[in-house]
């Protein structure tokens, strides 16, 4: 029996069949499905397809997608060979094409995504303003070629924008010589500045998510990241901007953080912050004895904490994160790095000290070495169950290691990455008594098996990552003989480092004492 649908499908085909023509399918698409189809097209290639019908020219006037970034490519293939000259012609081209698609759009044919790639003044952002507010844009991308590293500011024409929830701005150095520079006059400069209050102009206080990227913040207001300006702002991204005055963030609603190469004072305040990640941050000056830099962080609800390739400095408030899962702090090498107090490193931990996971690396072990032998840290990491530490086990690293085995007494997985990167030729303990002993690391794992009696008790799977065999069996050996619970030991060798040593140094390994029935496994891929 036939249905309604097919009925109606057959005698439309009937009906183009007697009229000599046969409809296309698309066209009976909703406008909803045809406008997802032909986000996926060029914007090009839709404009060319949009001449050929009616209904094609409906869609394009009435497209909430415009991705104008492949227009003019940020890739260096498109500059090969032309001048700059020509790249500017280029870009005029596409300015004028974005003027045609904004001034022939459907009334009330509101903009969910609006992007363009490439060299963009300020003056031709503000005569696309009113249609981009007139169409109510939701989501806005702009990825710029700057004169200068960090040159581009923050127009203020965007601020006209109630409607944008998202805003992404992104600037490049200019891939040649730039174009000249456009004369503005005193007036247009004011208003393109970014030096203003955002909560007098009324506008972004819809926005949920902002990111900047090589910015100029400097002269923007001090309140600029709050609730004043942003009240319902969940993500926020700031890489390499540049800003003089202290970084002030206090938003209510904020939930995802990312501060990226900022070397100003960090105050972050977010009751809902649940993700913070800090890098390249804080350099210690060759010029002072510590870093002057001063870091407040409050986010009693974070759950994620990442710290990686930033000093730790001096002047510090840090409050407890009580609901912290996963912590990383991977510290890169430090020039000044013996001028790093072990207080200061103290105080950081104890923040961390309510971690699930924690990871950390390299020279944090160095300063954890210094901790060990003043006593090691006075609190304990009841929560953590994993562990990861990345490490060249040199000397001045081990005794880092042993103070955190020392305040993780309930860890059940161990994981280790042995790495060949920071191993020093002139490998030291950096302690009078140790250095002068001559101690071996096996002698100092030895010493600390009644210390780390809790740690071992617990560890139940340990996994070794191994690029440098050097060491490995002191570590081995060490926790094959003394973790009493120790289920599973997995070694696993990158193929890109077999040498004919390893087979010696495996052979060692599987034929070590174990105070349990461990697994061993050594694997190579």
């Amino acid at each position: 029996m036939e249905t309604r649908a097919a009925k109606k499908r057959r005698l439309i085909e009937e009906e183009n069949k007697r009229n000599g023509r046969r409809r296309d399918r698309f066209s009976d698409l909703p406008d909803e499905i045809s406008h997802h189809i032909l986000s996926f097209l060029p914007m090009k290639s839709i404009a060319q397809v949009s001449a050929t019908s009616k209904r094609w020219r409906s869609l394009w006037a009435s497209l909430p997608i415009l991705d104008f970034s492949e227009v003019c490519p940020l890739t260096f293939p498109f500059f090969q060979n032309k001048s700059v000259g020509q790249i500017y012609d280029q870009q005029l081209k596409v300015v004028r094409f974005i003027s045609s698609v904004l001034s022939r759009r459907h009334e009330n044919s509101n903009i969910r995504f609006f992007a363009l790639a490439g060299y963009v003044i300020y003056a031709w952002l503000h005569d696309w303003m009113p249609w981009l507010v007139k169409y109510r844009v939701e989501k806005l991308v702009l990825k710029v070629w700057s004169r200068r590293m960090c040159d581009f500011t923050i127009p203020q024409c965007l601020f006209e924008f109630d409607s944008l929830k998202s805003l992404t701005l992104e600037s490049s150095n200019f891939p040649c010589h730039p174009p000249p520079k456009p004369q503005t006059t005193s007036e247009e400069q004011s208003r393109f500045s970014s030096s203003y209050y955002v909560r007098d102009t009324g506008g972004l206080r819809s926005l949920r998510t902002l990111s900047l990227t090589k910015v100029n913040l400097s002269n923007v207001d001090g309140d600029f990241f709050s609730d004043s300006s942003f009240p319902l702002l969940e993500e926020l991204t700031i890489n390499f901007c540049r800003r003089t005055n202290p970084l002030k963030i206090c938003c209510a609603n904020l939930k995802d953080l990312q501060v990226c190469k900022i070397l100003v004072d960090l105050d972050i305040s977010g009751v809902k912050l649940e993700s913070l990640i800090v890098k390249i941050c804080f350099s210690l000056s060759e010029n002072s004895e510590n870093s002057e830099n001063l870091v407040n962080i409050f986010a009693p609800n974070l759950l994620t904490f990442h710290w990686e390739h930033n000093d730790i400095a001096e002047k510090s408030l840090i409050q407890n994160f009580p609901n912290l899962r996963k912590g990383i702090i991977h510290q890169r090498l430090l020039v000044q790095f013996h001028k790093v107090k072990t207080h200061a490193a103290v105080n950081f931990l104890s923040a961390l000290s309510q971690v699930q996971n924690l990871s950390v690396s390299f020279h944090i072990l160095e300063i954890l070495s210094k901790v060990h032998f003043e006593g090691g840290l006075p609190h304990s990491f009841m929560n953590l169950k994993t562990l990861e530490v990345v490490t060249s086990l040199n000397k001045s690293d081990v005794p880092g290691i042993a103070c955190l085995f020392k305040s993780s007494p309930v860890v059940q997985t161990l994981n280790m990455a042995i790495s060949s990167i920071h191993t020093l030729a002139n490998d030291r303990w950096n302690n009078i008594l140790l250095d002068r002993a001559g101690c071996s690391e096996e002698q100092f794992w030895e010493s600390q098996a009644q210390t780390l009696s809790p740690f071992l008790c617990h560890l139940k799977l340990v996994n070794l990552r191994v690029a440098d065999p050097m060491h490995v069996v002191d570590v081995a050996r060490f926790l094959l003989q003394h973790g009493k619970e120790l289920q599973e030991m997995v070694i696993r060798v990158n193929k890109a480092y077999t040498i004919p040593a390893w087979e010696y140094k495996i052979s060692i390994i599987e034929g070590l004492p174990r105070a349990s029935g461990v697994k061993l496994s050594c694997l190579i891929n």
